[in-house]
């Protein structure tokens, strides 16, 4: 990452008001188109059903049977308790599982519209393309059908990175984020690696303040200031926090202890995979920008290289149900061979994901990359605390920093068609998997309730049968 990339180049908004709103209205609208028909087609089949109704839907009927105190001590959900909480007083006013679903999806809504919004910032009407990978892939469409909390939480991580990636950031910008960052805890504790990303937004400063890595600890007195008042304003939510595992004895309520502690070392590996993959398609893009980087700054794709070598390399990366590595692309690995447990899907994947890590960086301007960084670093090592490394945790993170690095970067517009190309048929190929993942689902035993799968090796297997990978 060198400061010498390209200058800082503010992004003129070039559309409309008009445009950006109708790519929001139809980022909504096709959402609706096929969330709603699945919501009120009923279906009770796969992984999202198995989630919802045997885990989250009991948690959102318990708390509404326990209003207007319920126990938060343990109930039906490895998550933390804001998404049921919110839906309890829905539930109890008599409103049924799908009308649920229905209300539920405005998080799924708010997620897809606010990124579409930042999209048409710079692409107008065509952001509605560009939203395509992210409204299709099944990790986020699922949890905007069924009654998952993953897309509430990710509404709230990209809340607070949009700030932390302002030019022009405040102590307001940072109390904004750490009132956001208490929501975000409340919704999924695993997202407690975004307080991180306000204090290196603090560190950094504004856009004339980045420092390149040379002078990263310059003017030491101004930062430290700054950020420690963003400190300040995370503190709540980790007390938050803190209060939970107190509350609960451990870093999930009482029922799932014992069933997601890490670390699992192969994650960061296997993100790295998933980047490489997702990265394939933009190749019309990336190859002339990795050429480019190359010439002047072959030092770092060098070093990138090396580091996903080892990332690839170090850990057992095989596939193993036993230590959390199944579902998703975990299935390909599987059947493939392997080399002493590692897979040379993951090691080569491993690489190539680093190398092309840095060739997005390339889009965007200093402070941009040094944020992309701290964000990737910080949610690499959240994810690698848990024992499951599941792709489900991972990919829509990915698909938000690519769609963001496009969306804001100043050369990107030499390559708005290949851009275009590239998320179309990325779309069709995540879609596709969608398709058939909801299509070859196994329904669900609705009637075996939590209290029958009393543990992991219960629990976990069962839901191994069904399309994709476990529980949240």
């Amino acid at each position: 990452m060198a400061s010498d990339l390209h200058p800082n180049t503010k992004i003129d908004n070039t559309h409309p008001l008009r445009d950006r709103l109708w790519a929001v209205g139809a980022a909504i609208v096709l959402f609706v188109l096929i969330g709603w028909t699945i919501i009120l087609s009923g279906n009770e089949s796969g992984r999202g059903a198995s989630d919802d109704l045997k885990f989250h839907w009991v948690a959102i009927q318990q708390f509404a049977d326990e209003l207007p105190s319920p126990d938060l001590s343990d109930y039906a959900s490895a998550t933390t308790p804001g998404y049921h909480l919110l839906l309890a007083p829905i539930a109890k006013l008599g409103v049924g599982h799908t009308g649920i679903q229905l209300i539920a999806s405005i998080w799924t809504l708010g997620l897809l519209g606010v990124l579409a919004w930042v999209l048409a910032h710079r692409f107008g009407k065509a952001a509605a393309i560009l939203i395509l990978p992210m409204l299709v892939s099944m990790y986020v469409l699922f949890p905007g059908v069924w009654l998952l909390p993953d897309n509430a939480g990710w509404l709230g991580v990209l809340l607070i990175v949009l700030l932390s990636l302002r030019q022009h950031p405040t102590w307001k910008t940072h109390t904004i984020a750490g009132v956001l960052l208490i929501v975000l805890i409340w919704m999924r504790q695993i997202h407690i690696w975004a307080g991180g990303i306000i204090w290196l937004s603090a560190w950094l400063g504004s856009v004339d303040q980045t420092p390149s890595i040379r002078r990263l600890f310059s003017s030491p007195i101004d930062r430290t200031g700054r950020t420690l008042i963003a400190i300040g304003c995370t503190i709540p939510a980790f007390t938050m926090l803190v209060w939970f595992m107190m509350l609960w004895g451990g870093l999930v309520p009482p029922t799932f202890q014992g069933m997601h502690q890490g670390p699992n070392l192969a994650t960061p590996g296997f993100i790295l995979t998933q980047l490489a993959i997702l990265s394939l398609f933009f190749t019309p893009m990336l190859w002339p920008r990795l050429k480019e980087t190359w010439a002047y700054h072959g030092k770092w794709i060098i070093a990138a290289a090396l580091v996903g070598l080892i990332l690839g390399v170090v850990p057992e990366n095989s596939y193993s149900y036993e230590a959390g590595r199944y579902g998703g692309w975990w299935q390909l690995v599987a059947k493939l061979p392997t080399i002493a447990d590692r897979s040379p899907i993951i090691m080569l994947g491993s690489m190539a994901g680093a190398v092309v890590f840095v060739v997005w960086l390339h889009l965007a301007d200093l402070r941009d990359r040094w944020m992309w960084v701290g964000i990737m670093v910080a949610f690499t090592l959240a994810q690698s605390a848990n024992h499951a490394s599941w792709q489900r945790y991972h990919e829509p993170m990915l698909l938000i920093m690519i769609l963001l690095i496009i969306a804001r970067s100043s050369l990107i517009a030499q390559y708005t068609r290949q851009v275009l190309a590239g998320c179309v048929v990325l779309s069709l190929v995540l879609g596709l998997l969608t398709a058939a993942s909801i299509l070859n689902a196994k329904p669900i035993d609705v009637d075996q309730s939590l209290d029958e799968l009393q543990t992991f090796d219960q629990i976990e297997p069962e839901m191994a049968t069904m399309t994709g990978s476990g529980r949240s």
